[in-house]
């Protein structure tokens, strides 16, 4: 896979200017988190698979591409283990610089 340039700070700035795209990352993180416990696969997915979308445009890269990997394996029909969504959540605390448990 090839990955596109990192937008530049000044790019971020531009795109997410009044911060309300990291704001979505902390209701992301939160929502995914409770969706987790509860199975509700298919909210789950659709959470997943808007972050694959718009995470890496934003600059979070790792958490975009993380989100690309776990979409893809729905698309397919195959599992979503509890361990991946512990490595998303994780990526999603680390890009927000909050430590602390995920799953």
């Amino acid at each position: 896979m090839t990955r596109s340039p990192r937008p530049s700070a000044e790019e971020l700035q531009a795109l997410d200017a009044d911060g309300s795209f990291r704001a979505r990352l902390e209701a992301d993180r939160s929502a995914i988190a409770q969706l987790s416990e509860t199975g509700d696969l298919e909210q789950l997915q659709r959470m997943v698979h808007a972050l694959a979308g718009a995470a890496g445009t934003f600059g979070y890269a790792e958490v975009g591409d993380m989100a690309i990997e776990l979409d893809d394996r729905f698309i397919a029909g195959g599992s979503v283990t509890a361990v991946d969504l512990a490595r998303l959540l994780g990526a999603l605390e680390q890009a927000l610089g909050k430590p602390g448990k995920s799953a």
